[in-house]
């Protein structure tokens, strides 16, 4: 179960960047482009945040030092207004579209900071997307993930792909409640489908692209009614349930667009 907190994971938005990846690179054939999938966690101006101390009108305040999300068949979508999406079902079924579309996962990401972290490349057809449908995906016992570690032929500093097992997202960082700090470990096992919106272009002409889902995690302990802070230290069933849903809320509310001029933002 994942409490909902003000931990900045706001909605995903997705930036379409115009840099190249030296990492995996990929020869696009013609009519293609190599396209590199990012995800940007950031605080979004909001109480919590990643390796910072953060309160709430002079209350507790809450750090988050790391956290690993799972993504899942990311897919690109001509007409995203047709899509549905079940955002609360255990949905394992199978999409028997175009799987040239879609990157299949699951996606083990881990987060330190505010930095882009790339977790995928592949080859994607040539065209005008309206948006992208994806899961947030509770990894199964055995199931194996591809890792953003490894994608980045980097070695694993701290927790590793068996820390997520059960779970969808893993949260770590600490909790000050009374001058007294407390570390917590938060993990959510809810398995979650959205979709975005967003006009963007994939061009053959360009070899390689990067698209980039940007989520604020400053969103994740705080309450969505009362933007009190969320304790993620508090098991309570109605503790819980608040942290949930603010974490299946900063999914939620997401917006898409282009990064023409790189400045790690989507354009307006």
């Amino acid at each position: 179960m994942f409490a909902r907190k003000t931990v900045g994971l706001a909605i995903l938005s997705m930036l379409l960047f115009g840099c190249s990846k030296s990492t995996n690179p990929l020869s696009a054939p013609a009519g293609t482009s190599s396209v590199t999938m990012s995800v940007a966690f950031t605080d979004g101006g909001t109480a919590v945040g990643l390796r910072k101390v953060s309160s709430v009108d002079g209350a507790d305040s809450i750090r988050i030092d790391s956290a690993i999300v799972v993504f899942d068949r990311i897919k690109f979508e001509s007409n995203i207004d047709t899509v549905q999406v079940d955002t609360n079902a255990n949905n394992n079924g199978e999409d028997n579209s175009d799987s040239s579309l879609i990157f299949r996962g699951p996606f083990i990401v881990h987060i330190h900071d505010t930095t882009a972290i790339d977790f995928a490349n592949q080859v994607i057809p040539a065209g005008t997307y309206t948006g992208i449908k994806f899961k947030v995906h509770r990894m199964e016992p055995g199931e194996q993930g591809e890792d953003s570690y490894r994608f980045n032929n980097k070695m694993n500093p701290t927790s590793s792909d068996s820390a997520v097992t059960n779970y969808s997202v893993v949260v770590w960082g600490a909790i000050e409640k009374n001058g007294v700090w407390t570390s917590f470990e938060l993990k959510d096992n809810q398995e979650l489908e959205f979709k975005i919106k967003g006009n963007f272009t994939v061009n053959a002409a360009t070899s390689q692209l990067n698209i980039a889902l940007n989520f604020n995690m400053g969103s994740w302990f705080i309450d969505p009614e009362t933007g009190a802070l969320l304790d993620p230290t508090d098991m309570s069933y109605q503790n819980m349930e608040r942290i949930q849903q603010a974490i299946q809320l900063s999914f939620h509310n997401g917006r898409g667009g282009r990064d023409m001029n790189h400045d790690g933002h989507p354009d307006d």
